[in-house]
């Protein structure tokens, strides 16, 4: 009975069994973390770069280069604002920010002709979804809260797409 590094000397690997051993479990936790990684939720973030938890300067520089806004101060000590856009896929966008200036929802309406495709804004096995609505529920990694992206027009192409703030339990 020939020895593993014998039979990986005739083969041209100089490995050793200890160092065959390291990149055999190597390999398995490589593939393990691309098949955790794989489970992931993909779903959409942001719209046009604007996200759930942004700051209101982030949100504006973001959308500045795209149209003009503008917006009023709220009764809670936020902002809601309104953009008008050129160039995108969106021809308007409106979003809110708390008292701590940071954006809690965000609404984006596709022009005509431009409806976005359900399963372009995340994955429809991990969705309620009909013919004319799609909603993700999405926990952040870090806990304590995530966001809500809801999807909604005809024959499974949006005209109108929400993020929400939502707050999830705390996980032990």
């Amino acid at each position: 009975m020939r020895s593993r590094y014998v039979e990986t000397q005739r083969a041209g690997l100089k490995l050793r069994p200890a160092s065959l051993s390291c990149l055999v479990v190597v390999l398995l936790l490589a593939s393990a973390a691309l098949a955790q990684k794989s489970k992931e939720i993909r779903v959409i973030n942001s719209l046009l770069g604007v996200s759930i938890g942004a700051t209101l300067e982030e949100a504006k520089a973001k959308l500045t280069p795209l149209g003009t806004g503008d917006g009023r101060d709220t009764r809670d000590g936020g902002r809601k604002e309104a953009w008008t856009l050129k160039g995108t896929d969106y021809a308007t966008l409106a979003f809110k920010t708390n008292g701590r200036g940071r954006v809690v929802w965000v609404s984006a309406f596709a022009r005509a002709g431009k409806e976005v495709p359900f399963s372009k804004l995340g994955d429809l096995s991990k969705a309620a979804a009909s013919d004319s609505q799609a909603i993700w529920n999405i926990e952040s990694l870090q806990g304590g809260g995530g966001y809500r992206l809801v999807a909604k027009g005809v024959k499974g192409k949006a005209s109108v797409v929400y993020l929400l703030a939502l707050e999830f339990p705390e996980t032990q």
